[in-house]
């Protein structure tokens, strides 16, 4: 894909809720604190700045650096996204080599409190510390097929071939199931992380989430996660992984979720 074409994104969520919760922006600078409809921005906005400066992308480093180039971000996406809306969205974010921000959205299913900002993990049930609460599972599928680590899985990228490769061999078609596929390295069968979500496994009893050194991205959700001291990382391969074990995924649109390793 020609530099032209390619575009680093984020997805994140817009949330009438978000406002109403003061930690959702205790990542903040002091002077720019306000109630905030844009689930973690901070971390979204980090995490595209990285990028850029991973591809050596000056104009586009430039345009969200900073304080003034997070208002700048802020600004682009109150210009676009009606915020009277009461309607939960998803939020792409797409910043160009020339440093031009794009921001495209479409509904998002409804998610709670809890979901964005839980007060811990929960373990699964056979930890004697709690139970976890009756929710829908999702069906957490590891890919058949080995995935080459790259600079395209380390950062979020319009070039995604592999992770759209590996929810078709799964058999997944749209954005609405409640299935996710854990991206395998080619690399001692490492999980990276899932097609769209950070993943966590309970290991040595802690939740655990693949290292970037094993090839997935810097999580929006994770980060926040792994500040928060609710989960550590560490390397988890596709081989260790039992039928019907409890794990989480999280991303910064659905926040966190619960599912099963579904291995047939």
């Amino acid at each position: 894909m020609a530099v032209q074409d390619l575009k680093l994104y984020t997805s994140l969520r817009y949330d009438p809720l978000l406002t109403s919760l003061p930690i959702n922006t205790e990542s903040w600078d002091e002077q720019l604190k306000e109630p905030s409809p844009f689930y973690i921005l901070t971390h979204h906005r980090d995490r595209i700045l990285q990028a850029a400066d991973h591809f050596g992308w000056i104009k586009a480093v430039d345009a969200i650096r900073g304080s003034d180039g997070f208002v700048h971000l802020l600004k682009k996406l109150t210009e676009t996204i009606d915020t009277k809306s009461p309607t939960p969205l998803r939020i792409r974010v797409l910043l160009s080599h020339d440093g031009s921000i794009g921001v495209e959205s479409s509904p998002a299913a409804p998610v709670t409190e809890t979901n964005l900002f839980p007060k811990r993990i929960p373990p699964p049930k056979a930890s004697p510390q709690m139970k976890v609460s009756p929710l829908t599972a999702w069906d957490i599928i590891p890919d058949s097929v080995r995935t080459k680590p790259s600079p395209y899985t380390s950062y979020k990228t319009t070039n995604r071939d592999m992770y759209g490769a590996a929810r078709e061999r799964v058999g997944i078609k749209d954005m609405t199931e409640k299935r996710e596929v854990l991206i395998v390295s080619e690399k001692d069968g490492e999980i990276m992380e899932g097609s769209l979500t950070s993943v966590f496994f309970w290991r040595n009893g802690k939740w655990t989430t693949p290292p970037v050194a094993s090839g997935g991205q810097v999580g929006t959700t994770r980060r926040w996660a792994l500040a928060k001291g609710f989960c550590v990382e560490g390397v988890v391969t596709a081989d260790s992984l039992k039928d019907g074990e409890e794990c989480w995924i999280s991303n910064g649109v659905r926040g966190f979720q619960w599912g099963k390793v579904k291995l047939s």
